[in-house]
Parts: structure tokens; sequence; C-alpha cells
């Protein structure tokens, strides 16, 4: 039943920088890779700066119209990671809420992995190979918990299942694994089950990670494997939680790239677009990535047009702009820059000392240590809106002072940006 992908290649378009990631790019390969230094992710040797979206049904629920469409529109809004469950969240949650698969397909015949259902895959097929063609990472769901509760994957499947799905996408360069196991060490015999079946399955091709269920858990309680890639997380909050937990998987030994793969979704138990950016914020800032999400992409996928231009949405593009905008994969964590900051405060600096990216959430005016700008005697600041992109400029100030920053009046948040100036 192998249906090996052969998805071919597509020019680069590259940012003035170099680095790949600008919306509407396309990669001469999409296939993400791990840095030098276990930080972030590349491409063809260059960072790629992650800008996640979730659309768990997209292979379940979505006609390959609808899924190319939109595609195409995220890619343009600057994303370019989707995490998707490969058989969508689960039969009875899907029947339940009175949603039906496109043309009355599931992933597996008799609700059996053992028996995977060629035309639901035919269909898979094309969806990865428009991803690909828009220069998006697909993270794939191999199994979730409830699987696993409901008894359809067990260890004694889950290598049969994960060999054969691994084997069909071998040759597709824009796949992610990643499995939705219970954070606990009842769940590792299946865990590693499946990654053996995926490693013979494409030779350890992709790259692969775990995003546990429920919240709030990491995929680093099995942090010491040597298969797992990076680190995905969950919160599922709009508190601080979204950089106190990024935070502490970026400390871990041997270092590997942290992703903020599940905080409340826009729109979701009220959840508003400045919860959403701000957890945004923290997870970059502490280190990490972020995988947006909206309510409606697993409560009711199949009205996706009434829900994909959100304000949340919207800023997760700025937010990328910002970032891609500077040499983002320098950044390191560094709390040192505030003197006596507010909670919610956070900052990091630039590891060559040219930058200073602080995020505000309240109106308390900070004081800063510019001596972290280490390249220059003078350093210029200005603050950006996190809801426009827009930038105000408020001076520039030598690099020996500390120096005190007032918010702009109204505002909810801002981003604070010093930048080394030429003596």
């Amino acid at each position: 039943m192998s249906h090996p992908l052969t998805l071919r290649l597509v020019l680069a378009t590259f940012l003035g920088t170099g680095v790949i990631g600008a919306p509407g790019a396309r990669a001469a390969s999409v296939e993400l890779k791990i840095s030098g230094n276990k930080r972030y992710f590349v491409r063809d040797g260059k960072p790629v700066y992650w800008q996640g979206d979730t659309e768990w049904e997209l292979f379940h629920l979505f006609t390959v119209s609808d899924a190319k469409e939109f595609l195409a529109h995220r890619r343009d809004q600057g994303f370019n990671v989707i995490q998707v469950m490969v058989t969508g969240v689960y039969p009875e949650w899907d029947a339940g809420k009175g949603m039906a698969p496109w043309k009355d397909q599931l992933a597996w015949l008799n609700n059996n992995p053992l028996t995977p259902n060629e035309e639901y895959f035919k269909h898979a097929d094309e969806i990865v190979e428009a991803a690909e063609k828009d220069g998006i990472v697909l993270v794939l769901g191999v199994y979730h918990a409830k699987d696993v509760d409901f008894n359809r994957v067990n260890a004694s499947n889950v290598r049969v299942w994960a060999r054969w799905l691994a084997k069909r996408y071998k040759n597709a360069t824009n796949i992610v694994w990643s499995m939705y196991p219970h954070a606990e060490p009842a769940s590792e015999p299946v865990v590693r089950a499946a990654v053996r079946g995926l490693q013979e399955g494409d030779g350890g091709t992709h790259l692969i990670t775990l995003h546990p269920d429920p919240s709030p858990t990491s995929s680093s309680f099995m942090h010491s494997e040597f298969w797992l890639s990076f680190n995905t997380l969950q919160t599922w909050s709009t508190d601080l939680t979204n950089y106190d937990m990024v935070r502490s998987d970026y400390l871990r030994s041997p270092a590997k790239p942290v992703v903020n793969g599940e905080a409340r979704y826009e729109e979701e138990d009220g959840t508003t677009p400045f919860q959403v950016r701000r957890a945004g914020y923290w997870a970059c800032l502490a280190g990490g990535f972020y995988s947006y999400g909206h309510r409606d992409n697993w409560a009711s996928p199949q009205t996706w047009r009434t829900w994909h231009d959100t304000p949340g949405v919207k800023q997760m593009q700025i937010m990328g702009d910002l970032f891609r905008s500077m040499e983002w994969w320098r950044l390191v964590p560094d709390q040192s820059i505030f003197i006596d900051p507010t909670k919610g405060d956070v900052a990091a600096r630039s590891s060559a000392g040219d930058w200073i990216l602080a995020y505000l959430t309240s109106k308390d005016p900070v004081t800063i240590r510019l001596a972290n700008i280490t390249a220059s005697d003078w350093a210029s600041a200005s603050w950006v809106n996190p809801l426009t992109g827009a930038r105000i400029a408020i001076g520039v100030f030598p690099t020996s002072r500390v120096k005190e920053f007032q918010p702009p009046e109204g505002w909810e948040d801002a981003v604070l940006l010093i930048e080394k100036k030429a003596n």
C-alpha cells in the first residue's frame, strides 16, 4: 500500500538578510533541520523563524481545493508551519460535533491503524504536496492520547502504523512527525514503538517531536531521548506560564529548540487577541517559538473562511515580521536587562551585543541597562506597536547609561527595540 510522494523542489525567495521565512517565500527545500547550536531551525543552512498555526482537521475535514486555498492564505500571512492530526482529532469527537469528513472517508478502515484507507491518503497526498509548494511544513500527529485511551493504538500496533505512514511520506520534504501522548512514564513504550516505526519507514529523514496532552505539559519529560529533535509544550494558558515553561525547556541540557505548540486559542474561553500575542511574545523572548490557534480550528474547521483573518492572526504576522526584520537567531533571554521589572515584562538581547528587545505588558515605566548594547557607545530606541507594527522613534542614548522608558499612552502592551548606532 506504500505510495511515497516525490515532491518537486521549488525556487527559493530570500530576504535581504539571506534568511528564509518571509511571507509568500518559497524555499529550494522545505525540509527543516536543527541549527548547529541546537537552538533554532534551519533550511538549506539558513535560519527559519517558526511562525506556526494549527489546523488539526486539514486532512480529515477539508476538501483538497479548500485546503489549497487555506494553505496559500496562511502562507501569505507569514505562517510556515501548520500542526495537523493525520487522522483528524478523533472520530467520537467529530461525530459528536456533527462534523462530516470530506467524501465520507476516514483514515483507518474499521477504525484499525493496521488497515489505512488508501482513498483517504491519496487525498492527504495532494494536501501534503500543496503545502510543500507553498513552503509550509506540516507537523503531522501520528496518534493522540485518546487513540491509546480507546485502545485503537497500543505498543503492539503503533510501530507498524508509524512505519507505513513514514514510508509513504519518506520523500516529502515538508514533514515533521509528532505524537500526542500523556506526559507520563506509562506512555513511553508506545512512544518508543512509534519512533522505531517512523525511523524504519523514512530512514530517519524527518524531525520528531512530542506534543503531550493535556496541559500544562512538555515533551521534555523525554528530553534525553536521542530521537527527540526539539521540545514541544502546551500551556493552555494566557498567563506568564507561556514564558516560564519555554524558558525552563530552553535551559535544559542538551540544548534543543523549544516550541509552545498550544496556548489558549483565540476566542476560546474569552481569549482576546492581546492574550494571544502576549503568549507569542513571551514564548519567543524566552528563547523559543510559538504556534497560534483559533478556537474554530477544532470546533468548526469547515467554517474557516469566517475566522482566517482575525485580529490575532494579523498580530501573529506583525510579530513574525518584527523578528524576521532582525537577526532573531542570535536572541539570548536576559531579564537582567531590566532594573526592577514589572511582572510580565520580558527581554532578550543579541549575542552579538547589537540589539535589545523588550516586551512590556503593563503601563508602568521600565528602566533598561543600555550597557547590554556592547557593539557601540550609542543606541537608538524605538517603540513598536504590536497591533500595527508601526515604529515610533524615541531617541539616541549613550550605552554607558541606564534609561527609563514610559510605554505610549493607551497601548495595551508595547515592544521596545534598542539597536546599536554607529559611533
